[in-house]
């Protein structure tokens, strides 16, 4: 499911203090990196309720959901 994708290129982001870098994929997945780690894969879960950002990795619902927050702003 492609929500808001529109280019392949990474980009840097700001989450609770992390700085992070976030590489968009083909398929709608937000690969996220934390000094060249990779620590999650999210997607976003479009809803009537709104926006929900899920994902695999280590990341608490909450920083996910912040992570979320900051890549749709850059995507709009």
């Amino acid at each position: 499911m492609k929500a808001f994708y529109y280019e392949i290129e990474p980009y840097a982001i700001r989450a609770y203090g992390y700085e992070l870098t976030v590489l968009p994929m083909n398929d709608g997945v937000y690969r996220v990196f934390s000094e060249g780690n990779q620590i999650a894969d999210l997607y976003p879960e479009i809803t009537d309720a709104g926006i929900y950002w899920n994902g695999f990795g280590h990341l608490s619902p909450r920083l996910a959901e912040e992570i979320g927050i900051q890549i749709f702003a850059c995507e709009i």
